[in-house]
């Protein structure tokens, strides 16, 4: 949209250099990277121990130096930040400087309980604006302001619905066309369609279900978007059936991301496809593995933002499960680390009575070659799983048996495999869907 490019032109010159040092650095070898990363830390670690009394209070109570973990090896040693954490010292997190660094509230959407509150400052958001136009945009090939169609759930970042005049501007000043995932109506859908239509945008983005729910409307119309040529995977995790599901439909390839509230965009996919990178300008990733059945070098993501001295996230655990890559280098020349996949929330590991723990992945990956596009697994108790179906579905005795066959011999024997026919499924407070989760499960 002329507009929107127009307005990326005219941003101010911090941006501008941003962005600039981002298209560069993406290319620095990986001996660069973390040398800038141990820049970095070096003075993020120096701040909080100055200015943030939660670390104020660390440092001493560990008798340590900034300089004592400014390595990377030795920074694995660091204490790890939780959510619990964030929440009994949440003042004492703060920058006795926060004000004259831009203070901006910002929370989780509580999608696994209670919302999580926190403020960033202005080099955060600079650096996160940076990052998103690389990975949203550059990696799959297109310009910023490029007229991007978006599903999304976040009342705050899109509203309920738009009259005609307040979609127009919306799309002049951002680029962007937008639809709320919350609620995805046949009329709905066929409404953004139709602005889609007007529009002609290059790129569509939004959670990975709600495109799904989208590409499923547009199969069944027998309807097309001939402009769309990238599709901006975001907020949920995505296996690589609903990637080819998705590319099949809308006729475009598929990129995956990877972020959240809290650090913004901390990896993206390029064209090459051989992992996700890491924006390590921006957060230090690590990777703690933790022991699961059927599962192989999970780890719980460990990230630490580099740039918000507003209120510090160092060692941060954000609750989420992944396997690093040990490809090396990625062959579109990029020198970022890469992540292999993303596998899910921690809240997604059921943990049962005898011991055994089961990444969630696994109810995932077993169901690819039953076909349901809609379910949900669901732990409520030591004992047992239950799988939530469709009622036309639950109904078919021949699946039903079929599921329990696929399934129970991955299951510890005492444990029970329950179905429950349901007219409908549940998703989160910002419009996710969630295909496993422990209700069980602490999200701290």
């Amino acid at each position: 949209m002329i507009t929107a490019k127009l307005k990326h032109l005219l941003t101010n010159r911090d941006e501008v250099r941003l962005q600039k040092f981002m298209r560069s650095s993406q290319y620095w070898s990986e001996e660069e990277v973390r040398a800038h990363q141990r820049v970095k830390l070096t003075k993020l670690l120096v701040h909080a121990s100055e200015r943030v009394p939660y670390y104020q209070k660390l440092f001493k109570e560990l008798g340590a130096h900034p300089s004592d973990f400014s390595e990377l090896e030795t920074f694995k040693t660091f204490p790890v930040l939780t959510k619990s954490i964030i929440r009994e010292n949440f003042e004492d997190l703060i920058s006795t400087d926060a004000s004259e660094r831009g203070l901006i509230k910002n929370s989780t959407g509580g999608s696994t309980g209670e919302p999580l509150v926190f403020y960033q400052d202005r080099r955060f958001h600079a650096f996160a604006d940076a990052a998103r136009i690389r990975g949203w945009y550059e990696a799959p090939g297109f310009k910023a302001g490029e007229t991007m169609g978006v599903i999304w759930g976040d009342m705050r970042d899109v509203g309920d619905d738009y009259s005609a005049s307040q979609r127009i501007a919306t799309v002049l000043r951002s680029g962007e066309v937008l639809l709320n995932a919350f609620n995805l109506s046949e009329e709905r859908m066929y409404r953004f369609y139709r602005w889609l239509c007007l529009f002609s945008p290059k790129l569509l983005r939004g959670y990975v279900t709600a495109l799904v729910d989208f590409a499923a409307f547009l199969e069944r119309r027998g309807l097309a978007l001939p402009t769309v040529k990238g599709v901006v995977l975001c907020a949920e995790t995505v296996s690589p059936e609903v990637q080819r599901y998705l590319e099949r439909v809308i006729g475009a390839p598929s990129y995956n991301t990877y972020g959240g509230r809290e650090l913004s965009l901390i990896a993206f996919e390029c064209g090459a496809k051989m992992g996700l990178h890491e924006v390590s300008e921006n957060n230090l990733v690590e990777f703690e593995p933790i022991e699961t059945s059927h599962a192989e070098n999970l780890c719980e993501i460990v990230v630490t933002n580099l740039n918000n001295y507003a209120m510090p996230f160092i060692r941060y655990k954000l609750g989420d499960l992944g396997v690093p890559s040990k490809k090396g280098e990625c062959s579109c020349g990029r020198g970022l680390p890469l992540i292999e996949r993303i596998v899910g929330r921690t809240t997604e590991v059921m943990r049962f009575a005898d011991g055994t723990a089961i990444a969630g992945e696994m109810f995932i990956h077993l169901m690819k070659d039953i076909g349901l596009r809609q379910y949900q697994f669901v732990q409520q108790d030591e004992n047992s799983v239950t799988l939530r179906m469709h009622r036309d579905e639950a109904l078919d005795g021949t699946l039903v048996n079929r599921i329990r066959e696929v399934y129970v011999p991955f299951l510890p024997s005492s444990v029970k495999l329950k179905i429950e026919p349901v007219e409908c499924f549940n998703k989160t407070l910002t419009g996710k869907f969630r295909f496993v989760f422990s209700e069980i499960a602490r999200d701290d």
